[in-house]
């Protein structure tokens, strides 16, 4: 009699839905009024930087999906809905350390996300939090760099004084460049300074499910409850717990099927509903 030995195909998953998290960066009490928007002005743009470094040090050590970003609004006065309309925030990866003098122009458009666009009423003191259009994956590997442009048109007569920011400063490395206009949106180079808005990257917004997980041969079928305020799901895939975490699949409803393609090899699963 021949005997047939059969590997077993063995998948372990772990399957669930991340909880808010907040990631600040930054701690300096200082305001000013220049980045990452500068309200003195009809239009204008900044570009400033945070690397791979500061991202670990806040938390961020495998890519996570965030919702929103905040920037801690200073100052001695309170400010109250203060509007600014045509705002544009773009972000993207950034392996720079320093802003040099060949780096004073304005960025640009590639590699980099729009991940908001539309009026912003700013309030504070404290830290303004700004829902993002579309979700952003930051990975740590690798530093972020956000453009922000105003192209208003009309700024508010003074008073009430525009949005003060609090800042770290990063001397001697030139951390921000910004450039503005009243007469239209500007063109040339900026200025470069060491200071850097406080800021406060955030998966808010997302909660978690109940997840079954069944298996169907060398597949396992992973189902949740649906999130009433969850329009997708992301789902990420890792080798090991700690990741790092890659991004997998995202679908609209509440089953997916894994299918094993590998033996004896160990599968974590992360899913994000937004």
């Amino acid at each position: 009699m021949t005997k047939k030995v059969v590997s077993l195909l063995i998948l372990i998953v772990s399957l669930s839905l991340l909880s808010a998290e907040d990631f600040i960066i930054g701690d300096g009490s200082g305001a000013q009024f220049i980045v990452p928007v500068d309200g003195h002005f009809n239009y204008g743009w900044t570009k400033f930087f945070y690397t791979s470094s500061q991202l670990q040090n806040a938390g961020i050590l495998n890519p996570v999906e965030i919702t929103k970003v905040a920037f801690q609004i200073g100052g001695s006065s309170s400010l109250v809905n203060y509007l600014m309309d045509n705002q544009s925030i773009y972000i993207g990866p950034f392996p720079g350390t320093n802003y040099g003098s060949a780096y004073l122009g304005h960025p640009g458009y590639e590699n980099k996300t729009l991940i908001y666009n539309g009026s912003i009423s700013f309030n504070g003191p404290g830290w303004f939090f700004i829902t993002l259009s579309t979700p952003y994956t930051i990975n740590p590997n690798s530093g972020v760099e956000i453009l922000w442009e105003n192209r208003d048109g009309s700024k508010i007569p003074i008073p009430p004084i525009p949005p003060q920011f609090c800042f770290t400063n990063y001397s001697p490395y030139n951390k921000e460049v910004h450039l503005a206009s009243d007469p239209s949106f500007p063109a040339g180079n900026g200025t470069s300074t060491s200071k850097c808005p406080n800021i406060c990257f955030s998966t808010g917004g997302l909660e978690a499910p109940q997840v079954e997980i069944s298996q169907s041969g060398n597949s396992f079928i992973l189902s949740w409850t649906l999130i009433p305020t969850a329009s997708s799901y992301s789902i990420y895939v890792s080798d090991l717990p700690s990741g790092p975490w890659n991004f997998l699949t995202s679908i609209n409803g509440n089953q997916y099927q894994l299918n094993a393609t590998d033996t004896k090899k160990f599968y974590y699963i992360k899913a994000i509903g937004r």
